[in-house]
C-alpha cells in the first residue's frame, strides 16, 4: 500500500512539473490609451526614459495575470516595459539580435535546440531584465545592470517527429532553459498593428 501511495505521489509530482514547465501561451493584448494607465506606470517611465518619445499603451492578459505594458524606442532597440495594475514596474524587454547576445550563452542556448529538435529556427529575441523599480530604472538612464536579473525570451519554431510548433523559451543568464510554452497564434495576430 505504502509503494503505491509513494508511486502515485511521485506520478503526481511529475505531471505537476511536466505541466508547470511546459505550458501554452493564450495572451490577449489591446491597446489602451494614455489616461488609462496607472499614474505610477507613466511616471516611473518618465523618469526612465527621460526625452519624450512616442509611446503605445497597451493592456495585456493570459486569462491569469494582468498588465500594462509600454512599447517605445530607444537607443535603435524597442523596448517593452511591463507594469502591474498598480503601476509598479515588473520587467523590461529588449529585442535583439542573434549577434547581441554573450557567445557562450549562445551556444548552450543552441545546444538546447538541436538536442530537442529535427529543426528549429529563432523567430524573435528579447533580453529581460527583471528587478526592483530604481534598478531597472538606472538600467535604462545610466546604462547600469546592478542587482538585475538577465534572462532571454526567445520565440522559436521548433520541429520534433511528431509535432511543429512555435514555442517560447525563457533561458537564464548562462542560456538553461527556465520554461517553456506553446505560442497559439489566434487567427487575428496578423491583423493587429
Amino acid at each position: 500500500m505504502r509503494i503505491m501511495i509513494r508511486r502515485g505521489l511521485i506520478i503526481t509530482f511529475l505531471l505537476l512539473i511536466n505541466f508547470g514547465f511546459s505550458q501554452e501561451k493564450n495572451e490577449v493584448e489591446k491597446r489602451v490609451k494614455k489616461n488609462e494607465v496607472p499614474e505610477t506606470a507613466l511616471e516611473w517611465l518618465k523618469d526612465a526614459y527621460e526625452k519624450k518619445r512616442r509611446t503605445k499603451w497597451y493592456f495585456q492578459t493570459d486569462g491569469e495575470e494582468e498588465v500594462f505594458e509600454a512599447k517605445l524606442k530607444h537607443k535603435r532597440h524597442l523596448h517593452s516595459i511591463e507594469f502591474n495594475m498598480r503601476g509598479v514596474v515588473q520587467n523590461i524587454e529588449v529585442l535583439i539580435k542573434e549577434k547581441e547576445i554573450d557567445e557562450d550563452v549562445y551556444e548552450v542556448i543552441l545546444s538546447y535546440l538541436k538536442e530537442t529538435y529535427t529543426k528549429y529556427s529563432l523567430s524573435k529575441i528579447q533580453i529581460q531584465y527583471t528587478g526592483q523599480p530604481d534598478d531597472l530604472e538606472d538600467l535604462i538612464d545610466e546604462n547600469e545592470l546592478e542587482n538585475l536579473k538577465i534572462s532571454y525570451e526567445i520565440e522559436y519554431y521548433g520541429k520534433t517527429e511528431t509535432k511543429d510548433e512555435l514555442w517560447e523559451g525563457l533561458f537564464d543568464h548562462s542560456g538553461r532553459l527556465l520554461n517553456k510554452r506553446i505560442v497559439k497564434i489566434k487567427n487575428t495576430d496578423n491583423l493587429d498593428y
